[in-house]
């Protein structure tokens, strides 16, 4: 009774796990065993009564098999048994592995589903942080390399956004004090600029250039007065000429004075030039005077070269003189003596 309830007891296990299929095949080799087992208490009792001893042995061999079949049988359910339940056990192993993957990836996925579902303001509450450390990295790495606008409204977006009013204040402090140091760098650069103008005393483009930076850097203290700075730079060049076209006068340098008298005659009015006539007459005639001795010198000395370069310097700057029309009629014949001396070292070169 006992055994056939194990039975029933393991059809149901079976229903509901690969537990009771192992749990059966271990009671049918129980039960395959028993059944030898009684089989061989039999045969003990039954085969000592038999007369024949060929009965006996008959009787043995047959019932031997018997035995060893059913002992084979129950080893090989109880084998099958073994076999089953450790698959069992490997295979609940692996359920379980399974499982608990499963549960991650359930996990995983709940995880990117909340974040698919957050919405823009949740977003961003929840990345907060992130954001404000990246428009701060922004900000101060603009400002390094110069992109002072691209910085200002950067600034504008921390305090809108983040509500950092005190932060983006700051930043807006170091980006002002930033753009003051370029623009200060920028105007040096564009006066020096001016200065190199003004030394080669080219003032209208001085003018230009002062009007020009004017425009550009309006903000600047330092550009004030720039166009009265190029007019007293002209004026101060006017006055350094006049003072020394008077000294170079009164020392009788006749070449240098009327040089620097050619050069004032550009800045001077007619009503400022009028202090000056008297001593420019009186440099120009020593001028006129001195080319006429050099020109007769030349002459005498037969230097025809040298006295058709004076000759001509006098009829260029005194072509209304007197000494301009004997100059001009004596100019042929200097060419020609000029030419025939050409001619005459050109023959002695070749004899030679």
């Amino acid at each position: 009774m006992l055994p056939l309830l194990v039975v029933l007891m393991a059809e149901q296990t079976e229903k509901k796990s690969e537990w009771g299929s192992s749990l059966r095949l271990f009671i049918i080799a129980y039960l395959l065993a028993v059944q030898a087992a009684v089989i061989v208490a039999f045969a003990v009792t039954l085969v000592p009564t038999l007369e024949s001893i060929w009965l006996q042995s008959v009787a043995t061999a047959v019932l031997g098999l018997f035995v060893l079949a059913i002992i084979m049988s129950a080893a090989a359910s109880f084998g099958t048994a073994v076999m089953r339940w450790a698959v069992s056990v490997s295979s609940l192993r692996q359920l379980d592995r399974l499982h608990a993957s499963i549960e991650d990836t359930h996990r995983v996925i709940r995880k990117i589903s909340d974040r698919l579902l957050m919405s823009d303001t949740t977003k961003r509450i929840a990345y907060r942080e992130n954001e404000r450390q990246i428009i701060r990295k922004a900000l101060q790495e603009d400002i390094k390399k110069g992109n002072l606008s691209q910085a200002m409204s950067l600034a504008k977006l921390m305090s809108q956004l983040f509500g950092d009013h005190e932060e983006a204040e700051d930043f807006r402090e170091q980006i002002r004090n930033a753009r003051t140091t370029v623009m200060a760098a920028k105007v040096e650069e564009a006066i020096l600029k001016l200065d190199s103008i003004l030394a080669r005393y080219d003032w209208d483009q001085a003018a230009i250039e002062a009007a020009k930076i004017q425009r550009q850097f309006q903000g600047s203290p330092k550009i004030r007065g720039l166009d009265q700075r190029v007019a007293d730079a002209k004026e101060n060049h006017k006055r350094h000429l006049e003072e020394q076209f008077r000294l170079e006068a009164e020392r009788e340098n006749v070449d240098v004075a009327i040089s620097l008298l050619r050069e004032l005659d550009k800045y001077l009015t007619e009503e400022e030039a009028a202090p000056f006539r008297e001593i420019a007459r009186g440099v120009i005639g020593k001028q006129r005077e001195n080319l006429g001795v050099q020109f007769k010198l030349a002459v005498h000395d037969k230097e025809w070269g040298v006295a058709i370069g004076v000759g001509e310097q006098i009829i260029r700057e005194f072509p209304n003189t007197k000494m301009a029309d004997e100059v001009r009629s004596m100019l042929d014949l200097l060419r020609e003596r000029a030419a025939g001396k050409q001619a005459v070292n050109a023959d002695g070169g070749s004899a030679g």
